[in-house]
């Protein structure tokens, strides 16, 4: 008992200290904005050359391969000139993010500027690594929400409420001509270089009248108060000139082992990269509509969030007349989103959902909170559809064969369709937590031929990649698969042990569904 007691009063003691750590006061956040468009480099040649005779349109190409997503961001980043603005969730310190990480120092060493925007909560390991980086004269990173106590975080329970906002949005801009938005974070899991899981998701490559949108919400960002510089937040770390010269070896070194990976062989002469760098993929014109909850949000509370990206993205929801296509990793409707569903669906509109089935979420907690409204989906008629875990067909098979399938399928993508004409693509989850937590951001792009391409593909490749579920005479749940023309059925959550089903329904009594 004594070795408990003194083991609580340790606990008690680093707990109530570190609480007490505090942000930084009065930071000196030097404003800056997105550079304009210089019409003398090659990338802004190339996108003038393609803009021309389509007036007021942007253009955008969808990025649905892995494989694909991760070579945009590569000839994107190698194309700039001037600037590069980043802003994400996650950067993992893996084969991708590393990959990554140099071809943006190398943009920096070639005099353009670079401007890193980072949710704080996943990056502790790697502070050391990004303070150092930031010594680059053309490299500036930013810590959106920071944890007050570096080194213990777990323990910074007086902010408990502040901390559990992050930043969600996830965008890459080059040169103010180019950009990138969508649902991945940057990673291998993201870019199907894992060997572990690997996540179904979607970006837009985009130009045009659009990027106006995505580098206000970056400066946005950028220029708000809940940004730091992440100098102001590593005081004790102070790199020298030789510990950076030693983080570029390292990381050179590093990535001259990578481009031995089937992965890196794969993609290092990929043709993709030089269509990228002059624009010669299929491209959907329309018009697109950037919408992103303002900084605002980390400090209201929900009833004082009066423009955040729901309400913005409602009236397309509202205005839909004939079907609704909802992909979203985590769905958590709620008792008032099924009612909203439901005066959808008894006016003649048909709503169909693809969300991650327990068998492929990686946030089981998550799913617990969704698995409760399925049967009340089912019974307002909604079209309900979840991801199978070894999903390596349809728009999950690879182009290339890189050695990187993985041998888990997961959903990460965020997108609704509506009408077959409208289209959001971004990072905000349909969960309590996306609305009203987190901030998020993405893009509404009015294009029939690319919503429709969209749709029909989806719907093609729905019986190879997804469960679909119904209730039978008793009202108890049936999932459904066609694997070459044979019809299977299961009555319990396929592909999963006892032990998930079980965590996943004690996890739906007691985590709070406003968390989720």
């Amino acid at each position: 008992m004594g070795m408990v007691c003194r083991l609580f009063i340790i606990f008690f003691a680093v707990s109530t200290l570190n609480s007490c750590a505090t942000l930084p006061k009065n930071v000196h956040r030097t404003p800056s904005s997105t550079l304009a468009p210089d019409p003398s480099t090659k990338l802004s040649q190339v996108v003038r050359e393609k803009l021309k005779g389509h007036a007021e349109k942007s253009a955008f190409h969808p990025l649905i391969s892995g494989e694909d997503a991760f070579i945009a961001r590569i000839a994107s980043v190698r194309a700039a000139a001037r600037s590069i603005d980043m802003q994400y969730y996650i950067w993992n310190n893996d084969l991708t993010g590393s990959i990554l990480t140099e071809e943006v120092l190398k943009a920096a060493d070639r005099g353009v500027r670079v401007r890193i925007l980072l949710d704080d909560l996943n990056l502790g390991q790697y502070e050391k690594g990004l303070r150092t980086m930031a010594m680059h004269p053309n490299v500036q990173i930013r810590m959106v929400n920071p944890f007050a106590n570096r080194s213990f975080r777990i323990f910074e329970i007086t902010r408990l409420s502040e901390v559990d906002r992050r930043m969600h949005n996830k965008v890459l801009i080059a040169d103010s001509e180019v950009a990138i938005i969508g649902g991945r974070n940057i990673g291998d899991e993201y870019f199907w270089a894992s060997n572990d899981i690997n996540f179904g998701d979607m970006d837009l490559w985009t130009i045009g009248p659009v990027l106006s949108g995505l580098s206000q919400e970056f400066d946005t960002y950028w220029n708000s108060d809940i940004s730091y510089p992440i100098e102001t937040l590593t005081a004790q770390l102070k790199p020298t000139e030789q510990d950076y010269q030693n983080f570029r070896s390292l990381l050179k070194i590093g990535n001259q082992k990578a481009t031995e990976t089937s992965y890196a062989k794969g993609l290092k002469n990929d043709q993709l990269i030089k269509d990228f760098s002059h624009g010669n993929v299929k491209l959907y014109w329309g018009v697109g509509h950037v919408v992103y909850d303002p900084p605002a949000k980390f400090k209201e509370q929900e009833k004082e969030q009066v423009d955040n990206l729901h309400s913005q993205i409602r009236p397309y929801m509202n205005n839909a007349r004939e079907d609704i296509m909802m992909i979203s990793p985590y769905f958590v409707p709620g008792d008032r989103g099924v009612s909203f569903l439901k005066d959808k669906i008894d006016k003649g509109i048909k709503v169909t959902v693809l969300t991650n089935s327990l068998a492929s979420s990686d946030v089981s907690s998550v799913f617990a909170g969704y698995k409760g409204y399925r049967k009340d989906l089912l019974e307002i008629g909604v079209a309900l559809y979840e991801l199978r875990p070894k999903s390596h067909k349809g728009f999950f098979k690879p182009k290339r064969n890189l050695g990187s399938s993985g041998s888990h399928a997961g959903l990460h993508g965020k997108t609704l369709v509506f009408d077959k004409r409208f289209m959001y693509v971004g990072s905000m989850n349909l969960d309590p937590r996306s609305a009203y937590l987190n901030s998020e951001m993405g893009v509404i792009v009015d294009c029939p031929e690319l919503a429709e391409n969209f749709w029909n593909g989806f719907a093609k490749n729905l019986p190879e990649v997804a469960f679909q579920l119904s209730l039978n005479e008793q009202g108890d749940l049936v999932w459904t698969t066609y694997d070459d023309g044979k019809k299977n059925t299961f009555a319990i959550d396929p592909d999963t042990s006892w032990w998930q089903r079980a965590k996943a329904s004690v996890m739906s009594v007691f985590i709070p569904e406003k968390e989720l």
